[in-house]
């Protein structure tokens, strides 16, 4: 499952959209960046594929530092 994310400094997602799968003619949602905002592309990681895209929003935030999805530590 991949995501279309806007996320914060601190890698906190802000905005998220399901890429839809090839082939799906779903209509497209790709959310804008804001001022210090950084849009993505992200791959979800197996263990939370199944989640609903709220509780990965929550449960995940995007590590700066390489562009992927991590858990969150944070316990928001």
């Amino acid at each position: 499952m991949r995501l279309r994310v806007v996320y914060d400094e601190g890698g906190r997602i802000v905005a998220a959209a399901a890429v839809p799968e090839r082939g799906d003619d779903s209509v497209v949602v790709t959310p804008l960046a804001g001022p210090r905002q950084v849009a993505a592309e992200v791959e979800v990681p197996d263990e939370m594929a199944g989640e609903e895209l709220d509780v990965i929003c929550t449960r995940m935030r995007v590590d700066p530092t390489n562009g992927r999805l991590t858990a969150d530590e944070t316990g928001r």
